[in-house]
């Protein structure tokens, strides 16, 4: 006869050592990553801002088809991050490019070709921000991110049937969580401006 509490507990071990083990960079990065969106002193809110000025054909800005526009103005700027917004108007062309912690906008005179940019960069560290918050990352970033999360969501469960396994670590175990739980609810109602 199969014994369930022993095999829900074989198989909560086995998906708990090897989940961590699989996303244990995954973890770290976000360990990390949390501690520098919450404290300002790692400088990720100093973007480096830079103007800049160009042309491309003006018969390609003229026509405003929006792949040959978008070639010209990424050989001309050398841009290499994703196209985020293509806004042609009569007089007028804006472009914006994103990608995580970098953002070009570019303005381009139909008429002339002449354009104006802006690029933005918020270095290593506005990098490593929007990596974790899966901001201009694109689709497969992002599907890793939700991977991640359920893997956490089952390394903690998987964790707490193991603790409920042991008795002799149960009460302790238990005492620890609810305690994790009670100071985070606490700390919110507390401190959290609402």
């Amino acid at each position: 006869m199969l014994d369930w509490k022993r095999e829900i507990l074989k198989w909560s071990r086995t998906i708990h050592i090897y989940l961590s083990l699989s996303a244990f960079f995954m973890f770290l990065f976000f360990a990390i990553t949390g501690v520098m969106l919450t404290h300002d002193s790692f400088g990720m809110d100093q973007m480096v801002a830079t103007n800049g000025t160009g042309k491309i054909a003006a018969d390609v800005a003229m026509k405003g088809d929006p792949v040959a526009v978008e070639a010209a103005v990424r050989a001309a700027f050398h841009i290499t991050v994703p196209l985020a917004n293509f806004n042609p108007a009569d007089d007028e062309i804006e472009i914006t490019f994103a990608g995580p912690a970098r953002r070009a906008q570019v303005f381009i005179d139909r008429d002339s070709g002449e354009s104006q940019t802006t690029f933005e960069d918020r270095g290593f560290v506005g990098l490593m921000a929007d990596l974790h918050k899966g901001a201009e990352t694109g689709w497969a970033w992002r599907a890793l991110l939700d991977v991640v999360s359920v893997w956490i969501a089952l390394s903690s469960i998987t964790g707490v049937i193991m603790l409920l396994a042991m008795p002799k670590r149960r009460a302790l175990g238990l005492i620890f969580g609810v305690l994790g739980g009670i100071i985070t609810i606490a700390l919110y109602a507390i401190y959290v401006p609402r």
